[in-house]
């Protein structure tokens, strides 16, 4: 296997074909490049694997150290089948990302570079989404690119990553995509409970098709505008964060309706009644 994968990286010249992702019997060969984004919502490196013909999805779940499940939490449209050529996201854990590796051992890596993200510095690169202790390392793989002054859509060399896939235990567990989606808001939700007392109040919550369709948004009759509620959903086990957006119409709503959700959050609970019930938390 190795002397194929070596003769396959000599023929190739080491050429990097971006968005190129294996063949027939490997999900990654030496010529392939991996370019990550990191997802703002739930702070992870994710990459778009591109199947190959004779490739399947389980054996995709299993190269990137993801049960099938998993993988369908990430691409929940795959449920319906898919095709060669079909992408495939997945995240890419920064323990998986080596900073080298042995000159003999060139045949078993492949380069992994990383696209910024508009407003994203070196600083953020490194302490917030790579957890590196300082830059000195992306400085070295990037010696032509002046950290003063890079651009959205820039893309950086990181390291590399071996070409015998992702150890599962090295893997985050993959939640619920919507879950996902609202890490950020979880995390500051954490940030902020934690110096501050709590009001909790359970009762009916109504949602609205007004506001924006790709936030987690809500009315509330109390909680400081700007300020987050947790919301739980019994039915479905979920909780969720939201920023409060504005105050509950009176005459619009029944005096029971304690919260009033934003249609995300509605996709999220898998609501279909007009009234749920709800317990909140709010500061």
């Amino acid at each position: 296997m190795t002397q194929y994968i070596f003769a396959v990286f000599l023929t190739l010249g080491l050429s990097l074909s971006i968005g190129a992702t294996g063949d027939s019997l490997y999900f990654l060969l030496p010529r392939d490049t991996v370019v990550l984004h990191q997802d703002p919502a739930s702070g992870l490196l994710l990459f778009d694997h591109y199947l190959a013909p004779r490739q399947t999805l389980y054996g995709a779940a299993r190269f990137y150290g993801y049960t099938l499940d998993e993988i369908y939490r990430l691409n929940p449209t795959l449920r319906k089948g898919y095709t060669p050529g079909t992408r495939v996201t997945v995240a890419i854990p920064p323990t998986a990302i080596r900073s080298s590796f042995s000159p003999d051992s060139v045949a078993w890596f492949v380069p992994v570079r990383y696209r910024m993200a508009p407003g994203e510095t070196l600083y953020g690169l490194t302490r917030r989404t790579l957890n590196q202790d300082d830059d000195q390392l992306i400085r070295q793989l990037n010696p032509e690119v002046d950290p003063q002054h890079l651009s959205p859509g820039q893309v950086l060399k990181i390291g590399y990553l071996r070409l015998d896939g992702v150890p599962r235990d090295s893997q985050r567990r993959v939640e619920d995509p919507y879950i996902l989606r609202n890490y950020t808001l979880r995390s500051e939700w954490e940030a902020a409970a934690a110096t501050k007392s709590l009001q909790a109040a359970n009762g009916k919550a109504a949602w609205t098709k007004r506001g924006d369709p790709g936030k987690f948004m809500v009315l509330h009759r109390t909680a400081p505008i700007g300020s987050l509620v947790e919301v739980t959903d019994p039915r479905s086990r979920k909780t969720l964060y939201a920023r409060v957006v504005g105050r509950i119409p009176e005459q619009a709503y029944d005096p029971r309706v304690i919260v009033v959700v934003s249609p995300l959050l509605v996709k999220a609970f898998g609501v279909r009644d007009r009234e749920f019930y709800v317990r909140t938390r709010h500061l």
